[in-house]
């Protein structure tokens, strides 16, 4: 099942809006928010989101599935860790270059939503 999804991500831009079975594709639970938002460049990205109770194991244990499946499509390409924001809610993500495309899988706490959330988005390289 990996293969299939890094094929579906090769061949994957974010122009196809219509298009979010990449998104189902993840592992992901299909209880998936998808949505495609625009840059103030003009540049269109393409992403998903699952909720979980605040700081849930789940929660966890999903962004590590999703980080790990998307980590395996990228064999070693460019790889980023950034966990600093400037609000107290905690914020992980990791940012793979993969075909062309920039990869994000992020996981926010929101303590005032109680809630935390799996990102996944999918834009075109700089």
């Amino acid at each position: 099942m990996a293969g299939d999804f890094c094929t579906e991500l090769e061949k994957y831009h974010p122009s196809q809006q219509a298009n979010m079975s990449l998104f189902e594709a993840s592992g992901m639970a299909s209880s998936a928010v998808c949505a495609t938002s625009r840059a103030l460049s003009g540049a269109v990205s393409n992403h998903c989101y699952w909720s979980f109770p605040y700081r849930s194991a789940a929660s966890t244990q999903s962004f590590d599935a999703v980080v790990q499946r998307v980590a395996d499509c990228a064999n070693a390409q460019v790889y980023s860790k950034e966990n600093t924001v400037n609000h107290p809610d905690t914020y992980d993500l990791r940012r793979f270059t993969i075909a062309g495309k920039i990869v994000d899988v992020s996981l926010k706490d929101k303590a005032a939503l109680q809630q935390t959330i799996v990102f996944l988005r999918i834009s075109v390289a700089p």
